[in-house]
């Protein structure tokens, strides 16, 4: 027979409560090495504190009012812990953390020890009115008044709700603790304990704050402590036997049945463990957790059932509170984008013939909101758009996502018009103005829209989806709503791919360079050509210019592209001189905006020349009016410094830009080269009369200027013809040819000159 004091300590650890241990033969005996007798959590020692008669009894009478049941010692104990928390906020310096204690104080004086089942106000049920009280009153009853006592006080019941959840999860961890102790028991003390026979094991299961049952193991209910009729709120045990079952909610009941079978077979588990809802005979519902384990004859046959009963109401609440919490917006008090994952992720059944849409909201400009009037009319203006929003969307469910954003789901739609309907509404019901802190705020909003059959999508696509519609709706300028379009969606992926592997593509030497020939119209000799670059993409083959260079330079990597087409064009136009001398074409190479103002751009081009051994007038740079017309004055000295150092320069696209002709005097260019958009109407023996008279203009301002004009686009021989007629001095386009490699370049020279 084991120990009687080794049983004693286990049924303490079990109820929790030292008195349970009644003296007996071997009360005498050595505790067990490495154990002692564990006492319920004594409150903290409270003190009495300066005296502060009239204000903390008053504010304490009018919380035993709010809290009918509460007892006289529990009154007593927050009169004490007022007057500490009244010495807390006037002390200085100011000490926040002991008001955690407090908090935690207050915790352990209410009905935290309370007998299990004995009724009264939850530990959880007391915090709000208890804070509300606080908030209301305890500035002026306990001395703190003005704005630093009003800070005080906030940071002050932030630290004593802090101790106060503390203290209730170490109670609840230790409560855990205990019941997994109980759980534990050998079957032979279990058999002890339920012997009449025995006093001193029988006062554990008599006196112990843990519920316990006996049941046969058909499931009827023979035994059970006073503990467990508590739990259930009478004093009396009912008429026994009853069916375990009589006593479980309906939705939990096969769960319970299920697992009280396994357990009372032979050859089950020993034990099972699970959360059920108990029925009191008031309807009041109980959160319960049961630890059955089966007790054996001896014999070794199966003989009874043994269950250990732990009320979990309150953990069960406060899981649930904070569930909801984790669930709801603070602000708006919308459900958040968890929850709408959720619902997606219910509705996405593979194979169900369902559809569902979704629409994804942001207030555009919002940031000056809370810039320009302050975070709490921004506050405002969310909580009163979470309502417009929720009006105009009907039973859909409408989210908060985050900051300025909100989604709303629809499930069971019809197709994309559906959702474009939906999202109309919302457009509507934000387009009146809000009246908020005496303003009248006009908001507009950018909705991006996608709809999907659920059987062959995943929720993530479908957000995704509406993620990308709303980033097209805010770069169209916002105040719109945008549906979500897969092929749209499938080049910009495209695009992105690309853009990924830019840089890396520069390394590797996947780029290549073709020339195409400047020719000078009276005489068709080729003066010049231009490099144009080109992608040997190892998956895609040759990619042009039109795709990338976009790309390369909203990303940076035109930079390190751009010195390479430098320093490769300037490699092939040394060749030609070195084979042609000054009778060689100069090379005109393309100059992004963000490769002009770069730091070193002059130094490179130096660099180029230098390596190469090309003469500076052999190099052309080209230029757009918008590489200018961003930081004029950096752009300016830039250009200055390379026409200082003899290199040619050509400002490229003329005449679709926003050049005037002072500002194109102060241009230290050589050349203009007109946009080809104006070159196409001259291609037909009636040419477009506007186009006509655009270039004879610009031809004759560029003369004035001393410049030498180039026409792009040149693709007949009528063009040609009347291009020059006009005055130009060069053309470029397929007429001349289209772009080749370096080498045939000298040969293109010679025959042009023949």
């Amino acid at each position: 027979m084991r120990d009687l004091a080794v049983v004693t300590q286990r049924a303490t650890e079990v109820t929790g409560m030292v008195v349970a241990r009644l003296p007996g033969p071997s009360d005498r005996a050595a505790p067990e090495p490495g154990r002692a007798l564990r006492a319920v959590e004594p409150v903290e020692p409270v003190g009495t504190g300066p005296s502060v008669p009239d204000p903390a009894s008053r504010l304490a009478d009018r919380w035993a009012d709010l809290l009918p049941g509460v007892g006289s010692p529990a009154i007593g104990q927050l009169r004490t812990l007022l007057r500490r928390l009244s010495t807390v906020l006037r002390a200085d310096p100011f000490w926040p953390p002991a008001a955690r204690r407090i908090g935690a104080s207050f915790y352990h004086c209410g009905p935290a020890n309370r007998p299990l089942g004995s009724g009264g106000p939850q530990p959880e049920e007391l915090l709000p009115p208890t804070l509300g009280l606080l908030r209301s009153d305890a500035q002026a009853m306990l001395g703190t008044t003005g704005p630093e006592g009003g800070r005080r006080l906030a940071t002050a019941l932030d630290q004593f709700v802090a101790g106060y959840l503390g203290a209730m999860r170490e109670r609840a961890e230790s409560e855990r603790q205990d019941l997994l102790t109980a759980t534990r028991w050998p079957p032979e003390d279990l058999q002890r304990v339920l012997t009449d026979g025995d006093l001193h094991y029988r006062a554990l299961y008599l006196r112990g704050r843990v519920g316990i049952a006996v049941g046969s193991l058909a499931g009827d209910v023979v035994d059970a402590n006073p503990a467990l009729y508590r739990l259930f709120g009478v004093d009396e045990p009912p008429e026994l036997p009853h069916s375990a079952a009589d006593f479980v909610h309906p939705d939990d009941l096969a769960t319970f049945v299920e697992s009280y079978h396994r357990v009372a077979s032979a050859d089950g588990p020993d034990s099972v463990e699970i959360d059920v809802r108990l029925v009191r005979p008031d309807r009041i519902v109980v959160w319960a957790r049961l630890n059955a384990t089966l007790v054996r004859n001896d014999r070794g046959e199966p003989d009874r059932v043994v269950a250990v009963v732990q009320d979990i109401s309150e953990r069960h609440r406060l899981r649930s509170r904070l569930e909801r919490a984790a669930t709801l917006d603070r602000l708006t008090r919308l459900p958040n984008r968890g929850v709408a994952e959720a619902q997606l992720r219910q509705a996405f059944v593979p194979g169900a013939a369902r559809r569902a849409g979704l629409c994804a909201v942001d207030i555009d400009g919002f940031r000056s909101v809370n810039d320009s009037l302050g975070h709490s009319v921004g506050d405002e203006l969310l909580f009163a758009v979470a309502g417009r929003l929720q009006m105009a969307a009907g039973d859909h469910l409408v989210t908060r996502t985050g900051g300025d954003d909100f989604a709303v789901l629809a499930l069971d739609t019809t197709g994309a018009e559906d959702m474009k309907a939906l999202a109309d509404r919302l457009l509507d019901a934000l387009t009146p103005p809000f009246q908020l802190a005496g303003r009248s705020l006009t908001v507009t909003a950018s909705i991006g829209v996608s709809e999907a059959p659920t059987g062959t999508t995943v929720p993530e696509e479908l957000m995704r989806s509406a993620d990308v519609a709303l980033s097209w709706a805010k770069a169209q300028g916002g105040g719109r709503r945008v549906l979500f379009d897969p092929e749209r969606d499938a080049g910009e992926a495209a695009r992105f791919t690309l853009l990924a592997g830019l840089p890396e593509a520069v390394d590797r030497g996947e780029f290549r360079l073709a020339f195409q020939p400047l020719v000078r119209l009276r005489d068709e000799h080729v003066l010049g050509t231009e490099a144009l670059v080109r992608w040997q993409h190892p998956v895609e083959g040759v990619i042009g210019p039109g795709r990338f260079i976009e790309l390369a330079e909203r990303s940076g990597a035109i930079v390190a592209l751009g010195r390479w087409v430098l320093r490769e064009a300037c490699r092939q136009a040394a060749g030609w001189h070195d084979v042609l001398g000054e009778a060689s074409p100069y090379v005109s190479v393309n100059v992004s905006p963000v490769q002009l103002v770069a730091p070193g751009w002059v130094e490179a081009v130096e660099d180029a020349l230098a390596e190469s051994g090309l003469p500076p007038h052999k190099l052309q740079l080209e230029i757009t009016e918008q590489a200018v017309l961003g930081d004029e004055a950096l752009a300016l000295d830039v250009l200055g410094a390379l026409r200082g150092a003899d290199v040619r320069l050509a400002l490229d696209d003329f005449g679709t830009g926003w050049s005037s002709l002072a500002w194109l005097r102060r241009l230290p260019v050589h050349a203009l080269k007109i946009d080809g958009s104006f070159i196409d109407g001259l291609r037909h023996p009636a040419p477009d009369p506007m186009d006509e008279s655009i270039v004879r203009a610009l031809v004759e301002l560029a003369h004035a200027l001393d410049l030498e004009v180039t026409a792009e686009w040149v693709e007949t021989r009528t063009q040609a013809d009347r291009l020059e007629r006009l005055g130009c001095d060069l053309g470029q386009g397929r007429w001349f040819g289209d772009a080749g490699p370096a080498a045939w370049v000298p040969d293109l020279v010679r025959r042009s000159r023949r």
